[in-house]
């Protein structure tokens, strides 16, 4: 089997030992195993995005600064 080294967050190392003690595996089996699962695993579709847009017209005349402060106090 060949060798590499990667970094692995020290959390998911942790987790990794306590189920390698449980299973009796060593960790790069166990590795190797929880690796090829998720490359394997049926990849759920991209879900498509619909964009809907509709002019909304002005809510409030940026012109008329008492009109835009009153809009601004009803927040």
């Amino acid at each position: 089997m060949p060798r590499t080294t990667i970094d692995i967050d020290a959390a998911v190392l942790r987790e990794l030992k306590e189920r390698k003690r449980r299973e009796g595996k060593t960790l790069g089996r166990l590795v190797s195993e929880l690796l090829a699962g998720a490359l394997h695993a049926t990849p759920r579709g991209a879900q498509g995005l619909e964009w809907t847009s509709r002019p909304m017209g002005a809510r409030v005349d940026l012109d008329d600064k008492e009109a835009v402060q009153r809009a601004l106090e009803r927040r």
